[in-house]
């Protein structure tokens, strides 16, 4: 299988999963990382915001996996979208102090991602 087909089809896979979670049980998840939301407003825009974009940005990678001419945007996409978060969790790891197993896993996913676009990007 071609390496961009990969790279979105797994950028994507990330973006769904998260948006799944945070759309169905935003507070539980939010909870598992110490961070409390209350009922009403707050979790309907946790559900907008984390679920709903995330969702759409999956399905957006998944659409550029199956068409051609939006591959290499896509792999831009994914890029900027992941790399984005890892360089601001990367950030606020350093200026917070705070690090552990959560916290570095998905830094490790979010630069892993990020290093995949700009690999596929370089290939023709």
């Amino acid at each position: 299988m071609r390496l961009d087909i990969v790279a979105l089809t797994l950028c994507g896979v990330g973006y769904l999963a998260f948006g799944l979670v945070m759309f169905i049980a935003p507070q539980a998840t939010l909870a598992s990382v110490g961070i409390a939301i209350a009922d009403g407003v707050a979790t309907t825009e946790m559900r907008a915001f984390y679920g709903g974009l995330e969702l759409g940005l999956a399905a957006l990678l998944f659409g550029a996996a199956w068409n051609a001419q939006y591959r290499r945007a896509g792999l831009w996409l994914g890029t900027f979208s992941f790399g984005g978060i890892a360089a601001a969790r990367a950030a606020g790891m350093l200026i917070d102090g705070t690090g552990g197993g959560f916290l570095l896993g998905a830094l490790a996913v979010e630069c892993a991602l990020a290093a995949l676009c700009v690999f596929a990007l370089r290939k023709p």
